[in-house]
């Protein structure tokens, strides 16, 4: 039997007035927050993903349904060490969404929120990637849907790229993008240029094969033997693969246009873990470094199974293959079988 039809949950008049005071009562309870939706670079030739940038972000209220606080594991001690795993529900009108981020369609271009998009939290600094995007809940009160509800986590920096223009969202990258300090010497400038580097401009490096690499800089800093350290970051290269900057190179500067030779990089050679890794002061790549080498022994090609060895007087020997054009390993022995603990090889 059907419903009573005097009686309607989808009278548009209460629909518009419901989702006026979830409106109102966000904008009274909710919290400002930098929405900030992802680019996707997609390598040309496999269409994979190389990595993401963000270029916007829009202000818009949410409020936190977690009133007591994060969620998920949240400080926790693992092999890694420190970890932290917040996880928070925002929950977004969907009015405000398109008013104030969906109106933006150079950049947005979608209907609704989009997993892997960011949200900026001012009261702790904190970035929150968006893991799910529950668009009916609650579930058709009166026969609409009138919010969405983001569950996310706290997002973890992995060199992507931030040009928001809002210096307390950009800093993320400045903060945590691969760096690396360099001492320079010689500096030549034009009648234009500017005394020195300016903070924030970007060099480039002259590669061989017409590729050029990029960085920013983040500070300048003038040791008390006068020797002048840049730190870069932000580092790209003009072929889109990994490069590393050349010593006895000259970088030059796209603001001040004035250049200097790069004398030296700082990296695990220098024992020095604050001008190797000057964005983690924490790092132990240089202790992990030195002492492996008393752990494993590098001198061999495949220390799990190397083929060159001699077991038992039976050798592997490098002979031409009429089949292809590179050589062929095969083995000479008395047995019928060579058995290693790592291999076991027929007799001829």
């Amino acid at each position: 039997m059907p419903t009573n039809v005097f009686f309607s949950r989808g009278v548009a008049s209460e629909q518009n007035l419901y989702e006026d005071i979830i409106v109102e009562s966000m904008k009274i309870y909710g919290q400002d927050l930098q929405y900030i939706p992802r680019a996707i670079i997609r390598d040309q030739l496999l269409n994979d993903v190389v990595t993401s940038s963000f270029s916007d972000a829009f202000s818009i209220e949410m409020y936190i349904s977690n009133t007591d606080g994060f969620e998920g594991d949240q400080s926790i001690m693992s092999k890694f060490g420190l970890e932290i795993r917040d996880q928070a529900t925002f929950i977004v009108a969907r009015r405000s969404w398109e008013r104030f981020v969906g109106l933006y369609s150079n950049s947005v271009e979608t209907v609704r929120p989009m997993e892997g998009d960011l949200l900026y939290y001012p009261p702790t600094k904190s970035f929150f990637e968006i893991k799910f995007v529950e668009h009916e809940r609650p579930f058709y009160q009166l026969n609409n849907l009138v919010v969405y509800q983001l569950q996310c986590e706290l997002f973890e920096y992995s060199n992507e790229t931030f040009e928001t223009g809002n210096s307390d969202i950009d800093v993320i990258q400045t903060n945590n993008a691969i760096s690396v300090i360099a001492e320079i010497r010689n500096p030549i400038g034009t009648a234009n240029s500017a005394p020195d580097f300016v903070v924030g401009e970007q060099v480039a490096q002259g590669l061989s094969g017409g590729v050029f690499i990029f960085a920013e800089i983040t500070k300048l800093v003038t040791e008390a033997d006068g020797s002048k350290l840049v730190y870069l970051s932000n580092i790209t290269t003009s072929d889109a693969q990994y490069h590393e900057f050349q010593e006895g190179v000259r970088i030059a500067g796209q603001v001040s246009l004035i250049t200097y030779t790069l004398y030296k990089l700082y990296d695990l050679d220098d024992q020095t873990v604050d001008e190797t890794f000057p964005n983690d002061n924490s790092a132990q790549n240089w202790e992990f470094e030195n002492n492996a080498d008393s752990i494993i022994d590098f001198s061999e090609n495949n220390p799990f199974g190397d083929p060159s060895l001699s077991l038992g007087g039976n050798v592997f020997t490098l002979t031409d293959n009429p089949l292809v054009d590179r050589g062929l390993f095969l083995v000479s022995t008395t047995a019928w079988s060579v058995d290693t603990t790592l291999i076991t090889v027929d007799k001829e």
